[in-house]
């Protein structure tokens, strides 16, 4: 450490580097300005001037210093008339000390010992304070990261508890029949691969449940599976939910938020109904699928992700792709391995082992004991075409659960099949559009021609409400 003395008189300089070179290290000049060059020397631990010096006077050097190391001590040799004036700078703490002419080494020598162990003191602060405030920084980005964990965190906990709640159980796919069998061979194939796998069928044929059990069978098995609905999401809000997007992407964005393809990483994706993905997201769902990368809407970060495709659509995509309604290099992409998910009513032998499902699933949500199922009731369940599946199969179940009033199930009057077997009439066989048609038109009946609500027709034949919508003007369906 140096002691840097500036003094415009010749013998002073040379008078005070005798005196106390044995003690500091020091460096002396005469000009003032050079003084204050050589005071930026991080090696100078204190500055002694002299007050009175043409020019400039020591408090004034000491003012230019303060702007430039706050932290070097100044102390300053002085004059009897200029004690007032030392002590005022002393108050504003423009300098650290002086002493009056003629100075006393012995006096000299302790307050420049002072003055440097005030300047280490303020230099262990300053690092210190610099220390801290790195380590601010480090803790305020590490708390930033904790919050977009926690908010990932937050949302992979939701698509848990949904995905708990749709647990497939041992023996929650019911039936011994070969169609059911092919399927399930195919499922248990296709399960060992990461290849895509695209699921067809009608609605309510069990799509869902035949995805997850790809999941359970995989070696992804105890990662997330994350489900998302293509139709039940407005186009305006299908590629957030897919991709994610930064704060301020857009009005309301007031948070980042994370896509389903960076939640999956690790897992499996489920696309369910993905016919109904819009034109303009499918591009950018074949890059991810292709590249498994992607960016947040309003981003520019390119983020990777590793997880396994289980589309699922009740639509022909083949008829799609024709008619410009699906891209076919998607198709392509999606098409790697199909498994064709037979309707009801080709594995009705079925049907007696899905009743005894249900009811036993009922009886322990509700506390009811429906004890057995009458033949007369398999009868009517089985002469019936099913154009909602399983699902449809469930509805009617539940209803004959709750209306049955001992502890056998009973269909009732309610439901009434007739006209919907699956046989020649008149020598015609009917189209299924027509036996949809008819089936939707006796639900809707049944129930006042109530769609929405718990117990009107969406409810009843399993579908979205808006699907069922969509479906009766399609097919021309009116209310009377």
């Amino acid at each position: 450490m140096k002691v840097l003395y500036v003094d415009d008189e010749q013998d002073n300089l040379i008078t005070f580097k005798m005196g106390l070179r044995k003690w500091f290290d020091v460096i002396v000049t005469i000009n003032p300005l050079e003084a204050l060059q050589m005071a930026q020397n991080p090696e100078v631990s204190v500055l002694v001037t002299d007050q009175r010096m043409p020019g400039i006077t020591g408090l004034q050097l000491a003012g230019k210093l303060l702007k430039i190391r706050p932290e070097l001590p100044v102390i300053m040799l002085t004059a009897y008339d200029d004690r007032d004036v030392m002590l005022e700078a002393i108050r504003l703490g423009s300098v650290f000390g002086y002493v009056l002419k003629p100075w006393d080494f012995d006096d000299l020598k302790q307050i420049i010992q002072n003055a440097i162990r005030t300047f280490q003191l303020r230099q262990e602060n300053k690092e210190l304070v610099a220390g801290l405030t790195r380590k601010n920084q480090e803790l305020e980005k590490a708390y930033a990261e904790i919050l977009q964990m926690k908010k990932k965190l937050e949302e992979e906990n939701v698509l848990i508890k949904e995905d708990l709640n749709q647990f497939i159980g041992p023996g929650e796919i019911v039936g011994k029949s070969k169609a059911l069998m092919k399927v399930l061979k195919q499922i248990h194939q296709a399960a060992e691969t990461n290849s895509s796998v695209l699921l067809l069928g009608e609605t309510g044929t069990g799509k869902e449940l035949f995805a997850r059990l790809v999941h359970k069978l995989s070696s992804r098995k105890d990662n997330l599976l994350v489900s998302i609905n293509c139709s039940a999401i407005p186009e305006t809000l299908i590629e957030s939910e897919l991709f994610g997007h930064e704060k301020g992407a857009f009005s309301g964005a007031v948070n980042t938020k994370h896509g389903k393809f960076e939640i999956a990483n690790g897992g499996s994706l489920f696309l369910d109904e993905i016919g109904e993905l819009p034109l303009a997201v499918q591009p950018k769902l074949l890059r991810v699928l292709q590249e498994y990368e992607f960016e947040r809407v309003g981003g520019n970060k390119t983020i990777k992700t590793n997880f396994r495709l289980v589309a699922a659509t009740n639509r022909n995509l083949e008829d799609a792709v024709e008619k410009g309604r699906f891209r076919d290099d998607l198709f392509y992409r999606l098409n790697i391995f199909p498994v064709e998910i037979p309707p009801l009513r080709e594995r009705m032998e079925d049907l007696p082992l899905l009743v005894e499902f249900f009811v036993e699933k009922l009886n322990r949500r509700t506390g009811k004991k429906i004890q057995t199922v009458p033949r007369s009731t398999i009868s009517t369940l089985m002469n019936y075409h099913w154009p909602g599946n399983i699902r449809e199969l469930s509805n009617v179940v539940e209803r004959a659960h709750v209306l049955s009033e001992n502890s056998k199930l009973i269909v009732g009057e309610w439901f009434k099949p007739g006209g919907q077997k699956l046989q020649h009439r008149t020598n015609t066989v009917l189209t299924l559009n027509e036996v949809t048609r008819d089936h939707i038109v006796k639900t809707l009946e049944l129930v006042g021609w109530r769609v929405r609500g718990n117990n009107g027709a969406a409810h009843l034949l399993g579908l979205n409400p808006s699907t069922l919508e969509s479906r009766m003007k399609k097919l021309g369906i009116t209310r009377p």
